[in-house]
Order: structure tokens, then C-alpha cells, then sequence
């Protein structure tokens, strides 16, 4: 057997060094943006039934600068309990879904960045902060808004 370049090797092995990599960083993201973090206390293997929204945009961490922006791959159930947060099974490894209840949501508000609206969730817990852009986000602020009306929030 004879000596194998580095570009046979790559050639050779590209699609196991992808799948490592897609996963290695699908884990990182996971876990600088806080959704590791939340399914410590959140983690749901049901479904939920409500109000869905499929491919919804949003972003999880800290502040004007997220630490994870997630673009098109959310899945949210919004119903009156509470709301249930996905991603896209290919970005799922170690983010897995969510049942966030209203008794842990501290506020709901609605921001804007230059001329793009967006909403903040900002957990009772602190850290990672949550926002939703789009019809998602304005469904999330006035579901949180009705329940905490009518005094079924602590």
C-alpha cells in the first residue's frame, strides 16, 4: 500500500470530517447561546398542542448580541400554559425541545433595531435572554400579555 497524499486522505474522508464538524458546532452553539442551559430545567419529549409557527427566526444569549442566532429553523407552540421551542433536527444536537410555562417567563417586550421588530423573553431565571422576530414574536407578546392580565401568573 502506498503512501496516501493529504488531498487522497481528505478526499477520502470529507463527509465523516463534515458530519464531525456540523455536529461539533451544532453542540457549541448550543452551549454558548444558553439552549443547553435551558433544557436542564425546560426539556419536553411531547408534543404540544396550540397556535405553531414553523421556521421562525429568533436568537438566544445575552443582550443586543447574541450568542446563538437562529435563522429560519425554530418551531414554537404557543398555547396558554406556556410555549414549546424547537430547531430543525439537524441542528438539534444538544438543544432539544423546549416547554418553557409562563410562571417562568419574568417579561415580554416588544424592541425594535433600526427598523426591524423583534421580542424579548426574558426568563425568571436570568440568563440566556430569547427573542422571536416576526409574527411569532408579536403572537408570543400578546399571548404572555393575556395570561398575565388575567392574573394566572404569579
Amino acid at each position: 500500500m502506498g503512501v496516501t497524499t493529504l488531498d487522497d486522505f481528505m478526499q477520502q474522508h470529507f463527509f465523516a470530517a463534515f458530519a464531525c464538524m456540523w455536529l461539533a458546532i451544532s453542540a457549541l452553539l448550543s452551549m454558548f447561546g444558553g439552549w443547553f442551559s435551558l433544557s436542564r430545567d425546560f426539556r419536553v419529549t411531547s408534543s404540544v398542542s396550540g397556535t405553531r409557527f414553523r421556521f421562525a427566526s429568533g436568537s438566544m444569549g445575552v443582550g443586543l448580541f447574541p450568542a446563538t442566532s437562529y435563522g429560519g429553523c425554530l418551531f414554537l407552540t404557543i398555547n396558554e400554559v406556556g410555549f414549546r421551542l424547537s430547531i430543525l433536527f439537524v441542528f438539534r444536537l444538544l438543544s432539544p425541545p423546549l416547554f418553557i410555562p409562563w410562571s417562568a417567563v419574568a417579561s415580554v417586550e416588544s424592541k425594535r433595531l433600526l427598523f426591524l421588530p423583534y421580542t424579548v423573553v426574558r426568563l425568571h431565571r436570568g440568563w440566556p435572554t430569547i427573542t422571536f422576530r416576526g409574527t411569532a414574536g408579536r403572537f408570543i407578546e400578546s399571548a404572555f400579555a393575556k395570561f398575565s392580565a388575567h392574573g394566572q401568573l404569579p
